[in-house]
């Protein structure tokens, strides 16, 4: 249908800069998979070159990059400078956008997870803020239903309680994130246990030893 093609490569144009590159450079690649008239095909690469549609894609990203950063802020204020290039990618991979704050929170750490596994994102700091915000979007969305289904059989715990393993302090870590204020660079390593528990609502958080880590987890 000539109208979907025509939406289609409209909404393209405003979430990837990058194809509305390729649309401006050689639009014959981009149009001709597309049921589209020649007159759509006209108005399309106009569109795309007109300075408006750097607007429309600034506001595209501010609205995609929103429940980023209220659901995982503390990994988007460690990501710095490379957050940019990690967004374009992501955005490239998932150029169709989830407003919905705990499932987009949930597909940008599973974007994330894939970077450092293939070696393209390497910082043991930020693969623990992002477990920890994680969790806790998690803990803040979901029903105890929901929690109790995502743990399974295997869940030893309560439904609204995780204990997540730190190799940096949390309590150092996790201060100096709230200040808007990088790691210190005496950040005591180590195996850390932090405890979340939202059973009252408001989640509340313990540092636990390793006696009693080791008893809640089962080891």
């Amino acid at each position: 249908m000539t109208l979907q093609a025509y939406q289609e490569i409209f909404c393209r144009m405003i979430a990837s800069s990058d194809y509305r590159t390729r649309l401006i450079e050689n639009p014959a690649t981009i149009f001709e998979h597309h049921d589209l008239s020649d007159r759509e095909r006209r108005r399309l690469t106009a569109m795309a070159d007109h300075p408006g549609m750097r607007v429309n894609a600034a506001i595209h990203r501010a609205n995609r990059l929103t429940p980023l950063d209220q659901t995982l802020p503390f990994t988007c204020f460690l990501l710095g400078q490379r957050l940019g290039p990690l967004l374009d990618r992501y955005w490239h991979d998932n150029p169709t956008e989830n407003l919905q704050l705990p499932a987009e929170c949930a597909r940008f750490a599973d974007f994330l997870a894939a970077e450092m596994e293939a070696g393209r994102l390497l910082d043991p700091v930020v693969s623990e803020v992002l477990a920890f915000e994680r969790a806790c979007t998690e803990l803040r969305f979901y029903t105890e239903q929901e929690l109790r289904l995502q743990a399974g059989s295997a869940g030893r715990l309560p439904p609204q309680v995780r204990v997540l393993r730190f190799q940096h302090d949390p309590e150092q870590l996790l201060t100096a994130l709230s200040e808007l204020q990088p790691p210190p660079p005496d950040l005591a390593e180590g195996e850390f246990h932090l405890a979340i528990d939202a059973r009252s609502g408001e989640p509340v958080f313990r540092l636990l030893d390793q006696q009693l880590a080791a008893a809640l987890l089962g080891r």
